[in-house]
């Protein structure tokens, strides 16, 4: 319900082959295997720990304070402190590399595929010699080099291609949807490799959407167009996923028919449009009666709706901020009070650009 499965996968298949290669590396490392040799216990056989890095890279992942405390217990299980800080400092090193290529290779896969032949950037032949040069004793550059290479070519020739995770196509949404969550990513991922939990909330400028956020790590910002003869509709879209089953959206819409703009509206035209906006939000889930109010929310009028599915709770709240329709989505698996009480605490973290 969240999130869209194939993008996840997708989206960790180049990072996991780094991070998976460092576990396997790491099982038995050389102070280990003396110890073995000398008689003494061998560290307790756990779960693998690459788990963790599944959940926190992908688009649309998470990291909690729970995740993090258990990630790290895990790794203290398997290795002593001078183990883990080797571990940790390869792997940040290498994402330092990996960030900017991956990057690269999904905007190789674009021009690709729009140009059906295979299209690769000087920038992309630099960092993928960059990459290939960097020393490490936990992963093998060549296997993501092997995986950017095979995403480009079933970019370009529109063919189906298999990671390992099954057959499926490189598509422009799916490239977008990549190139969108890097940055959220390696910001989680910097977090899961800090030893000490810090709760240290970044500003976030989101200028399309008129708002500044204050989160743990970026959110992915996606954009929609939608016309139908005369109707245009353009969305500026924020996502971010605070828990496996939690994820708050913050958007901004522009609407246009004809020659009529938002700005054209009239107060009680913008009233009825934000009050069917939230209707329409939950027709989208099969929702026709949510429970609706109105109010005042930093000095702009509201329409607000709450209403179950399922095990979900959902909250939309809509309003107009410089003649565009903004909202905030949540939906949680939490109860409806802690759901209601969660959103209000998020709204704490929103600041509205005004403009000048």
């Amino acid at each position: 319900m969240l999130n869209s499965l194939k993008a996840k996968v997708l989206f960790s298949l180049l990072c996991i082959s780094v991070l998976g290669s460092a576990s396997v590396c790491a099982d038995e490392p050389q102070e280990t295997q003396a110890k073995v040799q000398q008689g003494e216990k061998a560290p307790t056989t756990v779960p693998d720990e690459t788990e963790f890095f599944a959940t926190v890279n992908e688009t649309g992942g998470y990291i909690t304070k729970e995740l993090h405390y258990a990630f790290w217990e895990r790794m203290k299980q398997k290795y002593d402190e001078e183990q883990r800080k080797k571990i940790v400092d390869d792997i940040q090193n290498t994402l330092n590399v990996l960030k900017d290529f991956q990057a690269q290779t999904w905007k190789s896969a674009k021009e690709s595929y729009f140009a059906k032949k295979i299209e690769k950037d000087k920038d992309y032949f630099t960092l993928k010699d960059k990459l290939e040069k960097h020393k490490s004793q936990y992963f093998s550059p060549q296997v993501i080099i092997e995986n950017s290479e095979k995403i480009i070519t079933a970019s370009a020739t529109r063919s189906s291609l298999d990671l390992g995770a099954g057959k499926f196509y490189i598509t422009p949404e799916l490239i977008e949807e990549n190139l969108i969550g890097i940055k959220g990513s390696y910001e989680r991922l910097k977090i899961l490799l800090t030893p000490e939990w810090k709760e240290e909330y970044r500003e976030y400028l989101l200028p399309k959407i008129n708002v500044s956020l204050l989160s743990l790590y970026a959110p992915d910002e996606y954009h929609e167009l939608i016309q139908h003869t005369d109707e245009k509709i353009d969305i500026d879209i924020a996502q971010l996923c605070v828990d496996k089953n939690a994820i708050y959206e913050l958007g901004a819409v522009d609407y246009q028919k004809a020659d009529k703009k938002f700005v054209n509206f009239t107060p009680e035209e913008k009233e009825i449009y934000i009050q069917e906006f939230v209707k329409e939000q939950f027709a989208g889930y099969k929702i026709n009666e949510p429970l609706l109010s109105k109010g005042s929310w930093r000095g702009y009028e509201y329409a607000k709706g709450i209403a179950s599915l399922d095990n979900y709770n959902i909250v939309i709240m809509s309003m107009f901020v410089a003649d565009k329709a903004f909202y905030i989505k949540f939906v949680t698996n939490q109860n409806l009070s802690s759901a209601g009480t969660d959103f209000n605490e998020f709204t704490k973290r929103i600041q509205i650009l005004e403009k000048t």
